[in-house]
């Protein structure tokens, strides 16, 4: 049977050759997009070159968020299996460079060469984006530890005052004073046993916040952590919107990997014209695309576009021009998916950016509100303890409304510090809170009464 090209007749070629295709393919894990910047890359290439230790022991010792977060980029999981991966990925190309084989035999062998050591970069950035996320967490759930600690000392406080307020009321009622009623003491106690149900979910609250600070630092349930004392720290950081959006687009590794890839498709199209013969493998047939998670689009209560997936076949049917024009399909398709997760990133920081905003303009008001409902309470309470004709009832309403301003104040800024958290992550970096060195500096409240005064005068 004559051959369905006779005027393109190439030498055959060996069986072997299959096998060598088939290492080009798996010496190429491409997930990913655009050239990384060089001060980037040689960020990412030293932190990768950290292998991960063994879980550390962490009992008798106390740690900070600097701390914390340096234990979480060396210990977790997570890294070290994106640092496996980038090894297998240098291993690939140094596998296809040591290769001897004539460009007669594989002509696209240069072609895989490049694909290869694209992702390299594409998984270098999967490790930059892993560290990320990683540092994201830890910063999240130490702040969530703090977050905790505060509303117990809040409760803790408030606890105190309707204990002495009711004592105060029932003395009153056993020297037979006019004003005091069995009614107020009964008040008074209702109040202290609500306020001691609260003290009790904060002080579990604690506890959980904890556990998951370990799971985000790679910690088993099993390792002892003890976080260092201290509450929430002021921020006074100033976010720049567009500095914002310019570092998401700038620096994302989403954005990195989504620009390698498209580059790795084109190259593919390059590929696909070396051949002659009926059909051909794609990079494709040695990665898996589909092992990178993609946004989903949901349409419930709160809308979420979603993003667009990699898509490759691992083997390309047809005459040389149809797989090239097919291979080319697929080359547009990816650059489609490089504008998407622009937007999407895009997006993703402007979000972020407005959350900080409406949790600053939160705290301020919140604080404002602490502030003058603990002038109120300390007044009143002064007022009563003096004798003069002052209701029990005031006083306890005053200090349970200085308890929930105070506690909307600590979430207002609880919030507010993770909006902050979050920029560092949506920004790849780009935006910088400094918030291991705020944790750093604070003073540590020696006792509840000084944690009010703090927060009295807008710590």
């Amino acid at each position: 049977m004559s051959s369905p090209h006779p005027s393109h007749k190439r030498p055959t070629i060996p069986a072997s050759s299959k096998t060598l295709f088939a290492l080009m393919c798996w010496a190429i894990p491409l997930f990913g997009c655009v050239h990384m910047e060089a001060a980037t890359q040689q960020a990412v290439y030293s932190q990768a070159a950290s292998p991960p230790s063994q879980e550390p022991a962490t009992t008798g010792k106390e740690y900070g968020l600097a701390e914390c977060l340096a234990l979480g980029i060396q210990n977790h999981p997570r890294i070290a299996a994106q640092r496996a991966s980038l090894a297998a990925a240098e291993d690939g190309v140094q596998a296809l460079d040591s290769l001897r084989v004539p460009s007669l035999l594989v002509p696209d062998l240069p072609i895989r060469r490049h694909q290869a050591s694209l992702g390299v970069t594409a998984a270098a950035a999967a490790l930059e984006q892993a560290q990320r996320e990683t540092a994201y967490a830890v910063t999240r759930t130490y702040f969530t530890v703090l977050y905790a600690r505060d509303q117990e000392r809040i409760t803790r406080a408030v606890m105190d005052r309707l204990a002495a307020t009711r004592d105060a009321a029932q003395k009153a009622l056993d020297a037979g004073a006019r004003d005091a009623t069995a009614a107020d003491v009964n008040r008074a106690t209702v109040y202290l046993k609500l306020a001691e149900t609260r003290h009790v979910q904060a002080s579990q609250g604690v506890k959980r916040a904890v556990a998951t600070l370990k799971e985000a630092m790679g910690l088993g349930s099993e390792a002892s952590l003890a976080v260092r004392a201290g509450g929430l720290p002021k921020v006074d950081v100033q976010p720049s919107h567009d500095e914002i959006i310019a570092g998401a687009l700038s620096r994302r590794a989403e954005i990195i990997r989504a620009n390698i890839f498209a580059e790795v498709a084109g190259l593919e199209v390059e590929a696909q014209g070396t051949s002659h013969h009926s059909r051909k493998d794609t990079f494709a047939s040695g990665s898996d695309l589909h092992s990178t998670e993609v946004p989903q689009t949901e349409h419930n209560t709160q809308y979420r576009p979603g993003g667009v997936p990699p898509e490759m076949p691992a083997r390309l049917v047809g005459s040389r021009a149809e797989r090239v024009k097919h291979a080319d399909s697929f080359h547009q398709r990816a650059l489609a998916m490089v504008a998407t997760t622009r937007n999407l990133m895009s997006l993703e920081a402007e979000d972020a950016f407005l959350r900080w905003d409406e949790a600053a303009m939160q705290a301020k008001a919140a604080r404002e509100a602490a502030n003058t409902g603990y002038t109120l309470a300390q007044d009143l309470n002064k007022d009563f303890t003096a004798g003069l004709k002052v209701k029990v009832e005031e006083v306890i309403g005053a200090w349970v409304l200085t308890a929930q301003a105070r506690g909307q104040y600590n979430e207002a800024l609880y919030n507010k510090i993770l909006a902050l958290a979050e920029l560092e992550r949506v920004t790849a970096g780009a935006f910088n809170a400094r918030l291991a060195e705020l944790v750093a500096a604070q003073s540590v409240p020696k006792q509840d009464s000084k944690k009010e005064e703090n927060d009295k005068n807008g710590r």
